[in-house]
């Protein structure tokens, strides 16, 4: 995450008590709630790194002014201000977007966007369209009325087309 790797590169050299070693996971945790834009927009993920290396060197700036080891009570006095000063600068004239960013996915979360398709097509055809054939084919050997043999041919051709779709949807790519 790039938070945690934003905590660690300014703050995490400083001296802390432990109270306030654990408020620095409480940063972390609330940080996009702390700067956000209440609401008028989004920041682009450029704009979003560079607010938190700015958030993270001005608390470090002031912290290192402060008495060490910083007590929680200072650490959250310092964070509550660089909030603060964020909201009270217009968002220290980063601009909004109206869009949502997207942001990059990791290749693991790719594979298993890509890999999702198959696996429902598997789940469907192997166990839910299978379940609903065997009921309407036993359906239909025991009372072979033309309404059993029309949801016979019904799930069927479901089940078939339910592939052929996906085989021609795949195939596009």
């Amino acid at each position: 995450m790039i938070l945690k790797a934003f905590t660690d590169k300014y703050l995490r050299g400083l001296p802390f008590e432990p109270e306030a070693e654990r408020y620095l996971d409480v940063i972390e945790s609330h940080f996009d709630h702390d700067f956000s834009t209440s609401g008028r927009g989004f920041f682009s993920l450029e704009d979003q790194t560079a607010i938190a290396e700015k958030a993270y060197s001005m608390a470090k700036q002031r912290l290192q002014t402060s008495p060490q080891p910083v007590t929680g009570e200072e650490l959250r006095k310092v964070w509550s201000e660089v909030v603060t000063d964020f909201h009270r600068q217009n968002f220290w004239g980063f601009p909004t977007q109206m869009q949502k960013p997207k942001k990059e996915l990791t290749e693991e979360q790719r594979t298993t966007r890509e890999l999702w398709p198959y696996i429902w097509v598997m789940i469907q055809s192997g166990i839910i369209l299978k379940t609903v054939v065997y009921y309407f084919g036993i359906q239909t050997s025991n009372d072979p009325t033309p309404e059993h043999i029309f949801y016979l041919v019904l799930a069927l051709g479901t089940s078939a087309g339910t592939l052929i779709f996906f085989a021609w949807r795949k195939s596009r790519k």
